[in-house]
């Protein structure tokens, strides 16, 4: 299977799951919460789609991914970028899409913090994001960026850009994760990480 058409399956599993994240900056200060979402739209720029822009790609973003899924478009055929495995930039796409599969790994993981992102000109991003979380996927070392904001028209937020930690770092001002709670699709929730301090 192309690796694309196999990320694509890997996140319309994602599509059916949330977290919930209870966060603080510290004792006696107020609680942040975020519950972390996932639609089709969000995953053109978790692949960072927009960089390939010297190739053709349907600009609805239901006909690419249904293109992607019928083997329309291909490994093959997004290679013919130049932005697609290009190791001297920061968002080589062949990468991206090949941890994108990963995705719900990172979030599961245990070595994962949250941070309040700071927007940082000294890295020349334009990502404006509201939380960094970072995160080292279960099974190996390969660590994640994943920047996620709220939505603009409902109280959850989604992830906006996310890459392999390599060359550059973020940050942001740290947060305590008081709970992490994975909820699946029938509403039972699982339980990943819950600080000894917290009161449900």
């Amino acid at each position: 299977m192309d690796s694309i058409k196999n990320t694509i399956s890997s996140f319309q599993k994602l599509k059916k799951t949330k977290y919930r994240l209870i966060l603080s900056s510290g004792r006696g200060r107020p609680i942040e919460e975020i519950l972390l979402n996932f639609y089709e739209d969000d995953l053109y720029h978790i692949l960072g789609f927009q960089h390939l822009t010297d190739i053709q790609l349907p600009k609805d973003k239901k006909t690419l991914f249904s293109n992607i899924n019928s083997g329309k478009i291909t490994d093959n055929h997004l290679s013919l970028s130049k932005y697609y495995d290009n190791k001297s930039l920061n968002y080589n796409i062949k990468l991206r899409i090949k941890m994108a599969a990963f995705l719900e790994d990172f979030l599961d993981s245990d070595d994962f913090t949250v941070s309040v992102y700071k927007f940082q000109h000294e890295n020349n991003t334009v990502i404006q994001a509201d939380y960094l979380i970072t995160s080292k996927r279960i099974t190996t070392d390969e660590e994640y960026y994943i920047f996620i904001r709220k939505r603009t028209e409902e109280n959850t937020y989604g992830i906006i850009s996310c890459f392999p930690k390599e060359n550059i770092s973020y940050w942001g001002g740290n947060r305590y994760i008081m709970l992490k709670e994975k909820i699946m699709e029938d509403n039972t929730s699982i339980i990943l990480h819950i600080h000894p301090d917290f009161n449900k």
